[in-house]
């Protein structure tokens, strides 16, 4: 083995003694593409230089700076710039293959060095008391004892979950809610379950076995939104709002325009509520009971936790029962008034069709009262018979006329046919008498 092949890992192990001896920061975990801050306190009125790592021990350039000019090495061109107030180091958007160890000098002494750990996250979605798992998987040993197992689940550098030494440790607010599998662990599954998540729970979670080896992925976003509802209520009901907790609560009610007012604030089950809605308010089973729900009520009304995070948005409409009987029967009595209409027009141009015979058969029944026909009396006569019959007939009828005393007629309507129109068959007669 040559000098150089040797001079390298012992390179690496000199720097990280110097690095273990000037104190190690927490390490900064940024997502692929993010914006990356190396944080270092310190002052130096020389020249400021921030050097990278590489795994063969290779150091790079990243940022040198003297007063106000800074130079930035050829792998980090655009991306590396130094913090104003003290000498912080930037970097966006942040590389995978930007992880590893970064040191700042100031000229030749030492100030500050930082781990940066580069994610590419899988997303987990969920709303407001969703029951969530984590995924993170290892390589890890099928028969290992379960005082071996080493798992750790972070979220911004707090720990959530550890299981050191067959021992389980919970970060704050998690004792409860959460947990991880030894016998899963033995097959390489290091998932973490979370149940009842709040919009708190958002983050980037990273996932580490054997204490600083990351599992795949390494890194978890979870994402939690507030749970949207809808409800329709009629006025004098309730409505029943699910609060999720009893610790500090806030509901708000926001009307269409737009104005927000706080309706209550829920502490340890006690209530204390808008002098509006104090009457009308009750806490039962993690759950705010609104009564007598009115017109006013229509609106969004939200549930917010202790941090001010939104747990829920809930849209209320009251509908008045008596309002929407009152249209229902104006809707009835219109169609009827319709259909009667409609029923009148048609009734009218039935009439209007059907009235021209009628009246036919009026003037005909006029006719045949006036002037009777006396046709049957003649069948079978011959003309000059029937001629001098017709003669007799109209003197019989002269005479009748005369010998009648002076009645008052009522006039006849102009309508009707005169009553001394000649039929057809009189026509055919009087043309007989005339021949002869």
């Amino acid at each position: 083995m040559s000098s150089g092949t040797l001079w390298r890992p012992l390179g690496v192990f000199f720097i990280l003694l110097e690095l273990i001896r000037a104190g190690i920061s927490i390490p900064v975990a940024v997502n692929v593409r993010d914006t990356a801050v190396l944080s270092c306190n310190s002052t130096c009125n020389q020249e400021i230089l921030w050097k990278f790592f590489e795994a063969n021990g290779d150091k790079l350039e990243v940022l040198k700076c003297l007063q106000d000019n800074c130079t930035e090495g050829d792998d980090f061109k655009g991306r590396a710039s130094l913090s104003s107030d003290n000498m912080s180091l930037t970097i966006h958007p942040v590389l995978f293959n930007d992880q590893g160890w970064y040191e700042a000098r100031c000229g030749s002494g030492f100030l500050c060095s930082v781990h940066l750990e580069v994610f590419v996250p899988s997303a987990v979605n969920a709303s407001v008391q969703d029951n969530v798992t984590l995924h993170c998987f290892a390589r890890t040993e099928k028969r290992i004892a379960d005082k071996a197992v080493n798992i750790i689940w972070k979220r911004d550098d707090q720990i959530i979950l550890e299981v050191k030494n067959g021992i389980v440790h919970y970060g704050p607010g998690f004792q409860e809610r959460s947990s991880v599998s030894l016998n899963h662990y033995k097959s390489g599954d290091l998932s973490l379950n979370i149940s009842r998540v709040t919009p708190s729970d958002s983050g980037l979670y990273l996932c580490y076995h054997k204490s600083d080896e990351q599992g795949h992925p390494g890194a978890v976003k979870l994402t939690v939104t507030a749970q949207k509802c809808s409800y329709e209520k009629k006025v004098g009901g309730e409505l029943t709002l699910n609060l999720f907790s009893l610790d500090n609560v806030q509901v708000t009610f926001t009307d269409f325009e737009g104005v927000e007012i706080p309706v209550c604030r829920v502490h340890g089950g006690t209530s204390m509520c808008d002098p509006k809605y104090n009457p009308r308010v009750s806490v039962m089973n993690d759950s705010l009971v609104l009564r007598e729900l009115s017109s006013s009520d229509n609106g969004k009304f939200t549930v917010k936790d202790n941090m001010g995070e939104i747990m829920s948005v809930c849209t209320v409409t009251v509908k008045d029962v008596e309002q929407r009987h009152h249209i229902t029967s104006v809707v009835i009595i219109s169609v009827f008034v319709i259909v009667v209409i409609v029923g009148l027009f048609l009734l009218c141009q039935y009439l209007r069709k059907s009235d021209q015979p009628q009246i036919h058969l009026y003037f005909n029944a006029r006719q045949s009262e006036l002037e009777p026909l006396r046709e049957p009396a003649n069948i079978g006569l011959s003309q000059e018979e029937t001629s001098q019959g017709i003669l007799e007939q109209q003197e019989e009828t002269s005479q009748g006329i005369s010998e009648q005393p002076d009645v008052s007629h009522t006039p006849v309507e102009e309508t009707c046919p005169e009553i001394g129109i000649i039929t057809e068959k009189q026509e055919e007669a009087f043309d007989g008498l005339e021949n002869e």
